[in-house]
């Protein structure tokens, strides 16, 4: 089943690529952009004018610093417990399951690994 989640989010990535030849940097100059707040945890996989996709994976017990994501669908590839937390919004726990999917609006937040799983994750960034 992974998988086939797997597939298709590749799929996604390479209609996107075949858009464009061109690739772009989306973030070098935010100071929240999650690649340069908390490089040992994101690695940007592809990139386009179009989506950047961001390969995540967060030890158990590790907190990511304050950082921002535009709107994008994120792919859960393993079982893990996040605790996220939104400016200006409460701290939630959430389970996340491998093979599934969530929407995001643009957010700007803390990320923590409450569970005893490493969390992995392939976030698609929207750019328009």
């Amino acid at each position: 089943m992974i998988r086939r989640w797997f597939a298709l989010a590749s799929l996604i990535a390479l209609v996107a690529a075949t858009a464009t030849a061109f690739s772009l940097t989306q973030s070098a100059s935010d100071a929240l952009d999650p690649v340069r707040v908390a490089p040992d945890t994101h690695k940007v996989a592809f990139e386009n004018a179009f989506v950047r996709v961001l390969e995540v994976r967060i030890p158990p017990g590790s907190i990511e610093p304050r950082h921002r994501h535009p709107h994008g669908l994120s792919v859960y590839l393993s079982d893990w417990q996040a605790k996220v937390t939104v400016d200006g919004k409460d701290a939630l726990v959430n389970q996340r399951k491998t093979g599934s999917f969530a929407w995001s609006e643009a957010v700007i937040h803390t990320v923590q690994n409450v569970g005893p799983l490493e969390g992995h994750v392939l976030r698609i960034e929207l750019k328009y």
